[in-house]
């Protein structure tokens, strides 16, 4: 994952906030999104090569999809994946149910704030791995910036490019080979902090 496309993430974003908008006739009602990008890892646990600080750096990736329930408040479901690279020995996953919010009418910028079930799996060599999960929290912010199409029209569909940056919390437990082992790891607790780069699809039913 090159280390230049947070950077280029983040320049979208800005011209993104930069661009002329026109007011919104039709309102979104639903959405998807699906997304790369990079992340940065903190990893605490007590055990054999637990390690801390934010020194752990992978790629990520996001599928989200959602129902607004009003021009400004939507309810969903979003998954944020994070795996380390390159020796890909530590992997997360957290699926929550989410809240997403566009201040304005117009629909662009956005927060998003869930809660649920976050995952944690350390791979070793031979082909083992030990896991556990645990409460995953989410807090993100991002903009939908218009590619495609039109919401002008009943049934009609907007791609979007959609810049997010993402924290993910969980604390997890204890990480086993499985249910009767002792633990390789204990009191695991994660951070991610991730930024990246989705294209979404809107529609205006």
């Amino acid at each position: 994952m090159s280390s230049a496309r947070p950077f280029v993430a983040a320049a979208v974003m800005l011209l993104a906030f930069n661009m002329p908008t026109q007011a919104q006739d039709t309102p979104v009602r639903g959405w998807g999104v699906l997304g790369m990008g990079s992340g940065s890892a903190n990893i605490r646990c007590d055990g054999a090569g637990c390690t801390s600080d934010w020194n752990l750096h992978g790629p990520t990736l996001l599928i989200g999809v959602a129902v607004m329930l009003n021009h400004h408040v939507g309810a969903g479901v979003v998954v944020d994946n994070w795996w380390r690279d390159p020796a890909d020995s530590e992997a997360t996953s957290t699926g929550t149910f989410m809240l997403h919010y566009y201040p304005s009418v117009r629909q662009h910028a956005f927060v998003e704030a869930g809660a649920g079930l976050s995952l944690a799996e350390v791979r070793l060599d031979g082909g083992r791995h030990a896991d556990g999960r645990g409460l995953g929290l989410m807090a993100a912010a991002g903009y939908d910036l218009h590619l495609l199409g039109s919401l002008d029209s009943r049934e009609a569909i907007e791609v979007t490019l959609t810049p997010r940056v993402s924290y993910v919390y969980s604390s997890i437990g204890h990480l086993r080979y499985d249910a009767s082992s002792p633990p390789f790891a204990t009191r695991w607790r994660h951070e991610v902090l991730a930024l990246g780069l989705g294209v979404g699809f809107r529609g205006g039913w």
